[in-house]
Parts: C-alpha cells; structure tokens; sequence
C-alpha cells in the first residue's frame, strides 16, 4: 500500500518528507519537478507537491474578451496564463504517482487557499472525491509527525468551500466589471485596460470619499487656553 502526500510548494515536501522518513528520504527528479520515495512505520508513502495553485478559473468556451460571462471551469493555469509551462510538469508528476498510489493525503498549508489548491490537486489530477488532511501550523518535525499521525481522514470542506467561492466571486465581479469598464473607454474613443475588483472596487470608494471630505474641508481658526 502506498500512500501519495502532495504539499503546496517543493520546500515543504522535502521538510515533511524529511520528518516522516524512518531512515533518508531518496529524492526523484521528474522533468522541473521532483518527488521523494520514504517508508514511515514501514509504510511506503511517496511525498511531491504543487507549486501554488496549479488550476485557474476560465471561461468554458474559450478566452473572449465579452461580458458579462459566468460560465466558467477550473482549468490547469497553464492553460490559461502566459508563462505557466512549467506547472504542467508538475500536473503530469503527480499524475503519474497518483495511478499507483493506494491513498491520498493533503499537506498543503491550512488556509483557504491551501485547502483550493489540495482539492483542486485531489480532484483533477488525482481523479478521487475527498483524501486525508494534515493540518500543521510550523514545518518542524515535531510538528509534522504529529500532524501526520492525527490526520484528518477527509478535506476541510468548509475552507475548500469558502476558497472555491472567493475565487469564483473575483471572476464573476472583478474579471466581467473590469472588462465593462475597458469597453466603455474603448467606445468613448481611448485604449486602456481598466481594473476592478470585490476588494479594489470598494477601497477606491473609500478612498474617493476621503479625498472628497478633505477637499471640502474648511479651516475655522481656534484658540486653546492653557
């Protein structure tokens, strides 16, 4: 039986692989990525990682530059953004080790994010509906052995929900507002491209406001009495 631990950048699979192994990890290089064979309790486990989110949000029937669109997928980022080709290294890595391996389990960081890129790892490459969850705060062997042995045997479904709909709200408002806006100049005459977003939209306003209420300001003169 061999268990597949995939972590969330190669940093950490080589401190978690260090940790778990009962004698030396022996390292696999595998094109731009890389990989470590170790036993643990006489357990085989094979430890790789991702480097950051290897899947992106884009439209289901290719790029346009049209709004509003919602139709939209998780796809290898590769795919999607320029620069990326080095990600798919690390798709095909884990691809590979997946066929052989009997469990699965997430040691990304325990965070929204890290919970996003785990799922999106367990589900598109990995081809399985849930796998077991380390949750460490400290990349110490102490820390790391223990978060092995008291693993959770099922993602943390409430962080990879919240992830999956962070990501999906900055496409729904940011990517169709921010395109909006483009448009507009473009009619208007001009070229530029034009940013927005659930965040960024917000602090302008409240930074328009502001600059707003200083503009207004008028100073009456005062006197203290000390």
């Amino acid at each position: 039986m061999t268990e597949l631990i995939i972590t969330e950048k190669p940093s950490s699979a080589k401190k978690v692989a260090e940790a778990l192994a009962d004698g030396k990890a022996v390292l696999k290089k595998s094109k731009q990525s890389q990989y470590y064979e170790l036993t643990h309790n006489k357990k085989d486990i094979i430890v790789t990682s991702a480097v950051g989110h290897l899947f992106g949000l884009g439209e289901q029937k290719g790029r346009s530059y049209t709004y509003p669109v919602f139709d939209i997928q998780w796809e290898p980022s590769y795919k999607i953004t320029k620069g990326l080709n080095y990600v798919k290294d690390y798709i095909d890595t884990i691809s590979g080790l997946a066929k052989n391996a009997d469990e699965f389990t997430v040691a990304c960081d325990y965070d929204v994010e890290g919970e996003v890129i785990g799922l999106n790892v367990i589900r598109y490459v990995c081809k399985a509906k849930d796998a077991n969850r380390m949750k460490f705060s400290t990349l110490t062997k102490p820390d790391l052995v223990e978060a092995y042995e008291h693993k959770a045997t099922h993602l943390d479904w409430g962080q990879a929900n919240a992830g999956e709909t962070r990501h999906k709200l900055d496409w729904y408002y940011g990517i169709n507002l921010s395109r909006a806006l483009t448009t507009s100049v473009k009619a208007a005459g001009s070229f530029r491209v034009m940013s927005a977003g659930r965040v960024q939209g917000p602090a302008l306003k409240i930074l328009v406001d502001r600059e707003k209420e200083i503009e207004a300001f008028v100073p009456q003169p005062f006197w203290m009495i000390g």
